[in-house]
């Protein structure tokens, strides 16, 4: 029986409770309204965009965008279709690059070759790139890293390659996943010097203090979720960052080393999200925020 009805039934004979039977229904429907959109939330992915400076970027590199995608757990929680339609939006946005930064699936191999293969259908310019997740190696590491690489997305484990334009380039570095201690920050910025631009792929943010004393000029992460639920005056309860909330979501810097950390598309535990809409982050790297690409 609706509970407004069981309402409007268990008090309709007490007159003096009339006000009181009117407030809970309207509670009641204001409820299940809010729970309503939460649930649509769940599933409306939204792109933010954001500009990074990185004052020693070659001047063939400015403008040069990333469209990174985190978090995608495909299971029961987030479907084919919804992935789907992410990639869709994200090819849409037309970016020079874009990486994928862990956590593919959850607990179960079976939805690792259907996921690659929908990820197999980002395009850009400069290729797709991506990077483990605890949920990922936990899964399986190698089916993972196969089933990317049979449709064209080559995982940077603890290594890193050039971006070229015109002769210039900028390092794009993957690490190894932190929380199982697969990471090797040394193996991936071999080869690369501290005055080159080097942006560094991690699943966890948790990475940040490595990365900022090795003067890496980006990390874009995934991992935390944004926190997945963000309740009024305290926010998120939990952040899975151990050097705080800045870092659960959006961008944040440790001195010279800025970082960007993607909601994600998927969800962990519950398929709920609150004040915490699922995420394409569109980058777009810039030698000065006030000079324009051409």
């Amino acid at each position: 029986m609706p509970l407004a009805r069981l309402l409007h039934r268990t008090t309709a004979k007490h007159p003096r409770s009339l006000k009181q039977r009117d407030a809970l229904i309207e509670l009641t429907a204001d409820l299940i309204e809010r729970a309503n959109l939460e649930v649509k939330e769940t599933y409306r992915f939204q792109i933010d965009r954001q500009d990074i400076v990185i004052p020693n970027l070659p001047d063939d590199f400015h403008g040069f965008t990333i469209a990174q995608l985190s978090d995608i757990h495909h299971s029961p929680y987030l479907s084919l279709e919804h992935l789907t339609e992410a990639v869709t939006e994200t090819n849409a946005l037309r970016p020079d690059v874009i990486v994928l930064t862990g956590d593919y699936v959850t607990h179960t191999a079976r939805y690792v070759e259907p996921c690659a293969e929908c990820l197999g259908r980002l395009r850009a310019r400069f290729g797709v790139f991506a990077v483990l997740g605890n949920h990922d190696v936990w899964v399986g590491a190698s089916a993972v890293t196969q089933a990317f690489e049979r449709h064209g997305i080559p995982v940077l484990h603890n290594t890193n390659l050039p971006l070229y334009i015109g002769g210039r380039f900028i390092y794009l570095c993957g690490l190894g996943d932190t929380t199982t201690r697969n990471h090797d920050l040394v193996a991936a910025l071999k080869g690369t010097r501290r005055r080159d631009v080097r942006i560094l792929l991690s699943h966890n943010p948790n990475i940040i203090k490595e990365a900022s004393l090795a003067e890496c000029d980006l990390v874009l992460s995934g991992h935390t979720h944004g926190g997945q639920v963000k309740l009024p005056v305290i926010g998120a309860p939990i952040s899975y960052n151990r050097h705080g909330k800045q870092y659960t979501r959006g961008w944040a810097q440790m001195k010279k080393t800025q970082i960007y950390v993607n909601r994600g598309l998927g969800t962990i535990f519950l398929p709920i999200r609150y004040q915490c809409p699922p995420e394409i982050s569109l980058l777009r790297l810039l030698r000065t925020p006030d000079q324009r690409p051409t």
